[in-house]
């Protein structure tokens, strides 16, 4: 078996035992505290299924702006990029570790002409704006709960935050960021990929582009707050629009952590759950709602995520199509 095989296989193994481990923890959290709970279930009622649907949407725009951003213009059509950026988040929800991101470099690869090594700049740097906002929104969110939330945890989250930031001007200094590729140089399997990823990254962190990097990023944190916002309605939640936040951006730190259930399963619910635990739910109440929500995160994201695939999918055979028959065309002229 070849070496990637394997890696790939082994990142399954750990996928399928944390999604064990982590459904066994959660039933066994509900029958020790979850009995005298009276859970009242899904309120599925259609105003806030649309919310929901439109949040993804939004946020499924916001995070194609953002990489529309970092290619340049004649590289694929807009409705194109949707489709790749739909298609690398739907890789995201369902398999484990940076799957969306890999997506990513191979789509953008594939149906835009763009780089491995521009591809990675921009998942990267992606990525790392992610990680800043989320926490700047945890920060601000606690200060608008007036201190409900844990003093360390919210200190910790700043500091997460500013090496974040310290890290995004470190990758648009040239200095600084080639000092880290020269370290980077000593991990073997990176040594191949730190020359063209320095000049990609010198390429894209100019400062006309900023501005609309954290605008795009703004709106991709706003279009989830809607939908999650609409969703913990579903699940009969009554959290007010700032701890909501405060909530979704702690469960969506924790999915930076490497090791994820396949589809979410089992480390979802626990980071749901998690994070509504610090917003002060009751734990079976928290562990009833981290597992319903984590299914109809799905059910909401994922079709809103392959329909947009499909059509970048369809649209691309069309063009195939058509550009065939007029060659054909053409050569029998």
């Amino acid at each position: 078996m070849s070496s990637p095989a394997r890696r790939r296989n082994r990142a399954l193994l750990r996928a399928g035992l944390a999604s064990v481990i982590s459904v066994g923890a959660l039933v066994l959290a509900w029958r020790a505290l979850g009995r005298s709970v009276e859970w009242e279930g899904i309120q599925l009622t259609p105003l806030p299924v649309l919310f929901a649907v439109a949040g993804a949407l939004a946020f499924l725009a916001g995070r194609a702006w953002r990489f529309w951003l970092f290619l340049p213009r004649q590289r694929g059509e807009p409705v194109e990029l949707v489709g790749v950026t739909a298609a690398s988040w739907a890789a995201g929800l369902l398999l484990p570790g940076p799957s969306a991101d890999i997506a990513f470099v191979g789509l953008a690869r594939q149906r835009l002409g763009v780089s491995v090594a521009h591809a990675s700049g921009v998942a990267i740097i992606a990525r790392v704006l992610d990680v800043v906002s989320l926490c700047f929104v945890a920060v601000l969110a606690a200060l608008f709960t007036f201190g409900r939330e844990s003093p360390a945890l919210v200190a910790t989250a700043a500091l997460v935050g500013v090496a974040g930031a310290a890290a995004l001007v470190s990758l648009a200094a040239p200095r600084p960021r080639r000092a880290i590729l020269r370290f980077a140089t000593r991990i073997p399997r990176a040594r191949q990929f730190v020359t063209r990823v320095d000049s990609s990254l010198d390429e894209l962190a100019t400062g006309r582009r900023w501005f609309g990097l954290v605008a795009a990023t703004a709106a991709c944190r706003l279009a989830t707050a809607l939908q999650y916002s609409a969703l913990f309605t579903v699940v009969g939640l009554e959290l007010g629009f700032w701890q909501t936040w405060f909530a979704l951006s702690i469960r969506t730190l924790l999915f930076t952590i490497p090791i994820q259930g396949i589809a979410g399963i089992g480390t979802g619910q626990a980071w749901w759950a998690g994070a509504l635990l610090l917003e002060g739910v009751a734990v079976g109440d928290a562990v009833a709602s981290g597992i319903t929500l984590q299914a109809i995160d799905l059910a909401v994201s994922l079709p809103v995520a392959g329909l947009m695939s499909l059509a970048l999918l369809r649209r691309r055979r069309r063009r195939g199509s058509t550009g065939t028959a007029s060659a054909a065309e053409s050569a029998a002229s």
